[in-house]
């Protein structure tokens, strides 16, 4: 009675071994397939910023591994300006790293980088929620310039590469929206006022965020 009692828990162990296995192989695997939701109808006008459309390269395109993505220079009348870079995918995890990376390879460097978090107001929801960013601080090619960045999984926010990776793989394993994007901001910071960098990018960030819900699902 006891043999055959080990026997079956050996089989159910076994069988769920297997199962997990072959769900985190499929969570590593390079997935290939296409989008069904493109984020290229996000808005173009947002309160009063006005904006126009910088080129992606076919080389960055492939970088990237998805054509999810854009890049967008808006402007404000009084001439504040910030670019908007979103890259996002239905499939892939790779898509989104921590920019510093691509910042560094243009032959720039951080020279500061801080977790922050403001309060910001969700499209449905009444209350406000918390969002955590990284705040950095490049400087190169005769400039300087505040970048702001996070991350998107499914219906969270995140700051943090590594907790995006781990988000994908549990929402992947339960069965949930697993989504993955990057939202990246920045602007040049004018006469070392690193203070009104921060600050417009942050209001700009307040701003897209009910957006980024809608059009990033």
């Amino acid at each position: 009675m006891k043999n055959k009692f080990d026997v079956k828990y050996i089989l159910i162990v076994f069988l769920l071994l297997s199962v997990c296995a072959i769900s985190w192989s499929n969570y590593f695997k390079n997935y290939r397939q296409a989008d069904t939701v493109s984020i290229h109808g996000f808005p173009k006008e947002i309160g009063d910023w006005t904006s126009e459309e910088m080129q992606i390269t076919e080389t960055e395109f492939a970088i990237l591994e998805t054509r999810n993505a854009f890049v967008r220079h808006y402007e404000l009348p009084s001439g504040e300006n910030i670019n908007l870079f979103v890259v996002y995918s239905q499939n892939n995890r790779k898509v989104s790293h921590p920019p510093e990376i691509c910042y560094t390879g243009g032959g720039t460097m951080a020279t500061s980088k801080k977790l922050q978090s403001i309060p910001v107001r969700m499209h449905d929801n009444s209350q406000d929620s918390e969002l955590d960013f990284y705040n950095v601080v490049m400087e190169g090619q005769g400039m300087q310039q505040s970048l702001m960045y996070w991350f998107k999984v499914g219906d969270e926010f995140t700051a943090s590469y590594g907790r995006q990776q781990i988000l994908i793989a549990l929402k992947s394993l339960m069965g949930k929206p697993s989504s993955s994007a990057l939202i990246r901001i920045s602007t040049v910071i004018k006469d070392s006022d690193v203070d009104s960098a921060e600050k417009l990018l942050q209001d700009f960030a307040k701003l897209i965020i009910p957006h980024l819900e809608k059009y990033l699902p």
